[in-house]
């Protein structure tokens, strides 16, 4: 230990015990011990001996602070009394090291400490680290998962409340970081976006850009909310109901979610090679990979107090920073939501700009689900034949003639009135008709256009189930 010392003052100490514990650890009495135990006796002690660690150089620096000549704070009040010995205890991902420095104070001012700036001492009391450990947790569970897990990993006990308040701190800059890049920013400089642009066989994947769509879509996710937070029950009308003491009146929803709007902006790459036919789309065998359009530069907005309207606005105004020159073609995805198609119009009107709405096509497939099982028997494989001719005809543009099948299979095969197969033959019959402006799908596989919501259907499983569906999430 004396010729750790001779090395520097102070490593002795942590030398021996780090000798103590390897030999609690080889001696006769650990022969009997398991790989487990020596891993977890070694995390433990280990942890201890690095904090140790920090701790010995903390008071190194501290025992070379040395006194500042004048100290003005951002007021200009001169500091003139200086008081060593100031400590503070950070938690730190080894354990608590206390950190002295000097105090420079003045009559009715609180003290201030300028080592602090050199070690960028966090405000709070776990370091910078523990800090965005718990951050990262808590994109992948919830607060109380957080607090767990940051307590196995590295000792730290928290209060969910810290663990609130930290990552409240960590998300105070995130509108501002995601906000619109500069208007001479590269594709794959887009902040919140994946900016790598697939090359073609030539590897002309940057010029591929130039007259790529661009693509907007939204959505929405329910989300549980605490009782204090969740919007009016109110009637189909706008009128509030009287709730009952233990019951959900008649017409009311329990009202526990509010709905976290969501919205994306993309580039839409198309494949390579000749455009995609109807039959590729609908007969592309298992385990081949799909052949379709890549979306890169994507820019999501996700708020759970925003209107669809101010998440349509918002979506708007990127993709008008995006081509102020109205120069690309503008696409809307949508799944067939009437207030949301409604809205798009509305503002792209406004803004005086062409937009194709374009319904995805997987949400059409559904409708020819529920048609189908109207005319077979259930589990029948020749409901699968019917809905991939139907879907091929409306591929190839011909809506109008799906319409007059499922009519004519109607009035062969009439339904009881009012039963589920009546109500959904005219559900079918319906959304068909009102949506076929909507469903110019051969110009969209003719130009390589996405025709289904994938982008904006991942956001809301991954970006908001996935982080706020979850327990213990507030």
């Amino acid at each position: 230990m004396a010729s750790a010392d001779a090395v520097a003052p102070g490593l002795g100490a942590l030398v021996g015990v780090l000798a103590g514990m390897v030999n609690g650890l080889t001696g006769p009495d650990a022969a009997g011990i398991s790989f487990d135990a020596v891993e977890r006796q070694i995390t433990v002690d280990g942890r201890e001996l690095l904090r140790m660690v920090a701790q010995h150089v903390m008071d190194g620096r501290a025992a070379r602070e040395e006194r500042l000549a004048a100290v003005t704070d951002a007021r200009g009040v001169r500091r003139t009394r200086c008081e060593p010995g100031h400590a503070r205890t950070v938690a730190s991902s080894l354990g608590h090291v206390r950190v002295t420095r000097m105090a420079y104070r003045a009559p009715g001012t609180a003290a201030l400490h300028p080592a602090d700036v050199v070690l960028d001492l966090p405000p709070r009391r776990q370091s910078w680290q523990v800090q965005r450990t718990v951050a990262g947790y808590v994109l992948a569970g919830s607060y109380e998962q957080a607090r767990r897990f940051l307590l196995e990993a590295t000792g730290v006990k928290a209060g969910k409340l810290q663990i609130e308040q930290i990552v409240a701190d960590a998300v105070a800059d995130a509108p501002g970081f995601y906000g619109p890049p500069d208007q001479d920013c590269g594709p794959d400089e887009s902040r919140g976006g994946d900016g790598d642009v697939p090359p073609d066989e030539e590897g002309q994947g940057e010029d591929r850009l130039a007259g790529a769509p661009l693509v907007i879509s939204a959505d929405g996710k329910g989300v549980l909310m605490r009782p204090e937070a969740r919007r009016p029950v109110r009637g189909k009308r706008g009128q509030k109901i009287k709730k009952l003491g233990k019951r959900v009146g008649p017409g009311e929803k329990p009202g526990t979610k509010r709905m976290a709007e969501t919205g994306v902006v993309f580039d839409a790459i198309a494949p390579p090679g000749p455009p995609r036919t109807p039959g590729q789309v609908m007969t592309r065998a298992a385990g081949e990979p799909a052949r379709g359009p890549t979306a890169v530069n994507r820019w999501y907005t996700i708020d759970i107090t925003a209107s669809r309207k101010q998440t349509i606005s918002a979506l708007f105004d990127e993709a008008d920073r995006r081509d102020p020159g109205r120069q690309r073609t503008w696409i809307a995805l949508v799944d067939g939501d009437a207030h949301q198609i409604s809205l798009i119009g509305t503002e792209a009107a406004r803004r005086q700009v062409p937009v194709t709405i374009l319904i995805d096509f997987i949400h059409v497939l559904e409708y020819l689900w529920k048609a189908a099982w109207c005319f077979h028997p259930a589990g029948d494989p020749a409901a699968e034949t019917w809905v991939t001719a139907q879907a091929l005809a409306i591929l190839h543009g011909r809506p109008a003639e799906v319409i007059a099948t499922v009519k004519q299979l109607a009035e062969a095969h009439p339904p009881r009135p009012r039963s589920e197969h009546d109500k959904n033959i005219r559900a079918v019959v319906s959304y068909l008709t009102a949506k076929a402006p909507c469903l110019d799908y051969p110009a969209a596989l003719a130009n390589g256009w996405p025709i289904a919501t994938g982008v904006i259907e991942g956001a809301c499983r991954h970006l908001v189930a996935d982080r706020l569906g979850i327990t213990g999430a507030r």
